[in-house]
C-alpha cells in the first residue's frame, strides 16, 4: 500500500508540474508586456515635445523668410533716342533726338510698367502705363516671355492722341551675362476729331549686357502709324525707326 501510495504522489507531482510549465509557456508567448510597452513610449506624445517642434518650425521659418528671394523686383531705366522720320510717298525724311524714361514693378509674375517719351523736336510726349503677366521665366532678370496690355496718350500742341494696346516680348539670355530681347506692339484703331482714323504698330529688337543690377543695352526699333481723316482719299503712313541706348537698374 505504501508502494502504491508514493507512485501515485510522484505521478501527481509530475503531471503537476507538466501543466505549470505549459501554462507559463503558453502564457509567455502570447503576451510579452516589455515589448508592448516599448511600442507605446515609441509613439507616446507630450506637451514638451509638442513645444519642441512648434519652436523649431518657428526658426525654419524665420530662416527660410530672410533666405528665399523677394517675390518683389524693380527697375528703373533710361534711353536716348536717335531716329528718323519719313512720310511715305512724300519722300521727306527727318531726324530728330528723344530721351525717354521706364519704370517696372513686379509682384512674382504679375507686373505694371510706366512709360514716358519727351520728344521735344516734334514738339509731342508719349505717356504709356501697362500691365504685364510673365508666361515663362521666374524674374525680370532671366530668359522669359511675357504679354501686356495697356495704354498710350500722345500730347502735341494741337492734338491729344490716345490709344490703348496689346504687346508680347521675349527676351533670351544667350549666356550668363548677355542676350537679346524684342517686343512687338499693336496699337488698337482709334479715331479722334484732329487726326481721324488712327493706328499702328512697334517693332522693336536689341542686345544687352548685365553686370550685376546694372543692363547696358542697344536697341533697333520702328513705329508704324497710319491715319486717315475722313475728308481725304487716301491714308497718311508715318514710320519712325532708329536706334535706342540706355541703361536700366534692377532691385
Amino acid at each position: 500500500m505504501s508502494r502504491f501510495s508514493s507512485l501515485l504522489l510522484l505521478c501527481i507531482m509530475a503531471f503537476s508540474g507538466i501543466s505549470e510549465a505549459q501554462s507559463r509557456s503558453r502564457w509567455g508567448s502570447g503576451i510579452d508586456f516589455t515589448q508592448r510597452a516599448a511600442n507605446r513610449e515609441k509613439s507616446r506624445w507630450s506637451l514638451t515635445e509638442w513645444l519642441e517642434m512648434k519652436n523649431r518650425n518657428r526658426m525654419m521659418d524665420m530662416w527660410l523668410s530672410m533666405n528665399s528671394p523677394s517675390p518683389f523686383e524693380f527697375m528703373i531705366g533710361g534711353s536716348y533716342n536717335s531716329f528718323k522720320t519719313e512720310v511715305q510717298d512724300s519722300g521727306v525724311e527727318n531726324s530728330y533726338t528723344s530721351f525717354a524714361g521706364e519704370a517696372s514693378a513686379y509682384a512674382q509674375f504679375v507686373g505694371l510698367t510706366a512709360e514716358y517719351e519727351n520728344n521735344t523736336e516734334e514738339s509731342f510726349n508719349d505717356l504709356a502705363g501697362m500691365l504685364n503677366i510673365r508666361l515663362l521665366g521666374n524674374s525680370i532678370q532671366n530668359t522669359s516671355f511675357t504679354i501686356h496690355y495697356g495704354q498710350r496718350t500722345r500730347e502735341s500742341s494741337d492734338a491729344r492722341l490716345s490709344q490703348q494696346f496689346g504687346q508680347a516680348s521675349l527676351q533670351v539670355y544667350l549666356t550668363k551675362y548677355f542676350g537679346l530681347d524684342g517686343k512687338y506692339r499693336y496699337f488698337l484703331p482709334t479715331s479722334t476729331d484732329e487726326l481721324g482714323d488712327v493706328e499702328g504698330s512697334y517693332t522693336e529688337a536689341g542686345l544687352f549686357i548685365d553686370f550685376k543690377a546694372v543692363r547696358i543695352f542697344g536697341a533697333w526699333y520702328k513705329e508704324n502709324q497710319k491715319t486717315k481723316i475722313p475728308a481725304a482719299t487716301d491714308d497718311t503712313v508715318t514710320d519712325r525707326q532708329g536706334i535706342r541706348s540706355g541703361l536700366k537698374i534692377y532691385f
